[in-house]
């Protein structure tokens, strides 16, 4: 089960595995059924007849009637996220805490990365994070646990300290840590750069893994050494924007969010001397929004269609409606405002619950 933490993970699953598991599935397996929603939400299926979060969601259901409690936890995530109608993170937060109340370990995982990186409305607690890590690793030796302990102490500046947990987690499958082994091995306690052939060999080794992390950090290496090439470099320049660009696509096809919103970026704003692209930077932006789950982007894509970049003619209002409302509860800022003042205006009115019970004490909270 616990392959199926991560999204990234979920996505090295070989094709015999999926078969099996969809067999399972079909023929009521409540696991079964827990894996394949699992492998949907992040495979993103859009070549299936239904909305691939509809099928997620539907197969976690089957899941959870059938007594497992780790479709609990992806349900949360999915309300989290605002993926499920109505609004509901109360609901996502129960959800999420009967798990752990049950010490379902994929419970723990979610919470812990809550508390570490301020996910979902919680608040930073790197001290209750690190108390409940210790607490976990007398116990138990989940590669994902290794990790987050290797991610907490990062968090406060210990690099080299976080070194040994991050090896630990890779050499329990856990790939997706070779992005911060990386970072280990590269600094020092002090943040000072100590060794930059073991960081980017590292950073190599996570790439050949198919960490898109890793990619990403090719990708924004090559953007450093772009800026420090002089206009009359023509062939160096058109030898890393080439790259650049190659790069991100290919992160971007593997589903990294980060990399399709600066693919966006690159597009909207002409960066890199890329000719300005709008079409091409809305369907980035988009891609970070629908299925990456990025607020940012929805801002990106509502401001694009202000300044008249994107025509979404008769629709133009439903648009930027939608950006708003999804984007405030990936808890954008600008999205929460433009959300509030659009209800005062008399729009989103749909939405009057959920804006009063969530996004408007969001933006008292930050005046």
């Amino acid at each position: 089960m616990i392959k199926f933490y991560n999204g990234g993970v979920c996505r090295t699953i070989s094709q015999e595995e999926v078969e099996s598991i969809k067999a399972l599935a079909q023929a009521g397996d409540p696991v079964a059924c827990f894996k394949l929603g699992r492998l949907t939400y992040s495979w993103h299926d859009l070549s299936a007849e239904e909305d691939y979060l509809i099928t997620a969601q539907r197969l976690f259901v089957k899941a959870q009637q059938g007594g497992v409690v780790e479709a609990d936890v992806a349900l949360a995530i999915m309300m989290f996220c605002g993926e499920i109608e109505p609004y509901n993170p109360r609901k996502a937060i129960a959800l999420l805490e009967g798990a752990l109340k049950q010490g379902n370990e994929y419970a723990a995982y979610h919470q812990l990365c809550n508390l570490i990186f301020g996910r979902y409305g919680y608040k930073q607690n790197l001290d209750m994070a690190e108390q409940i890590l210790d607490q976990l690793l007398e116990q138990s030796t989940n590669p994902w646990f290794y990790d987050l302990k290797g991610e907490v102490l990062q968090a406060r500046g210990r690099y080299e300290d976080s070194e040994p947990w991050f090896a630990k987690a890779v050499e329990g499958g856990v790939t997706f840590s070779y992005f911060s082994l990386a970072i280990a091995r590269g600094y020092d306690n002090n943040g000072n750069l100590r060794d930059w052939d073991a960081m980017l060999d590292t950073y190599s080794k996570g790439a050949d893994e198919g960490n898109t992390a890793c990619w990403h950090y090719f990708a924004t290496n090559q953007m450093a050494v772009y800026e420090g090439l002089s206009v009359k470099q023509t062939e160096q320049r058109d030898e890393c924007r080439g790259n650049i660009l190659q790069i991100l696509e290919e992160c971007v096809e593997e589903l990294d969010g980060i990399s399709a919103e600066l693919l966006g970026d690159i597009y909207c704003k002409g960066l890199y001397d890329v000719p300005i692209d709008y079409d091409r930077a809305w369907h980035c932006y988009l891609r970070g929004a629908d299925y990456y789950c990025l607020g940012d982007c929805y801002a990106k894509m509502y401001d694009m269609i202000l300044q008249g970049q994107v025509d979404k003619g008769a629709d133009r209002q439903e648009y930027l409606e939608q950006c708003a409302i999804y984007g405030a509860r990936l808890r954008n800022r600008h999205m929460q405002e433009e959300t509030v003042h659009m209800y005062r205006s008399g729009r989103l009115t749909r939405y009057a619950a959920e804006i009063e019970m969530y996004h408007m004490p969001a933006v008292e909270e930050q005046k």
